[in-house]
């Protein structure tokens, strides 16, 4: 403004209070903008630290579920491994029946 380039000794009181004035709504107006600014900043803030809650409580539940099923898979491993033993124990079994019955039969 042209009052703001004026030095202060060639300006009267009253142009002087009124550039105070001027400038002290301005700062008014700023600090009120501001104010609305920071308002909103924070509650964004507040609404991604809630997002950021919300992932971190949804990693916590995959990350158990997938330790349940690696272990529930290792269990089904172990547990196939298991049967496959006993198959092939029980196949051995045969084989070895079927061979004495063989045996039996080339005999007689």
């Amino acid at each position: 403004m042209f009052y703001e380039r004026l030095e202060p000794q060639h300006m009267s009181l009253s142009e002087q209070i009124e550039s105070i004035e001027i400038k002290v709504r301005q700062l008014a107006l700023k600090f009120e903008r501001l104010q609305r600014d920071n308002a909103a900043l924070q509650a964004e803030n507040a609404r991604l630290h809630a997002g950021l809650d919300k992932q971190e409580a949804t990693i916590i539940a995959l990350k158990n579920k997938l330790e349940q099923a690696q272990y529930a898979l290792v269990q089904q491993v172990e547990e196939e491994t298991e049967h496959s033993r006993k198959l092939k124990q029980l196949i051995d079994q045969y084989i070895l029946e079927i061979d004495k019955c063989i045996e039996w039969l080339h005999s007689n």
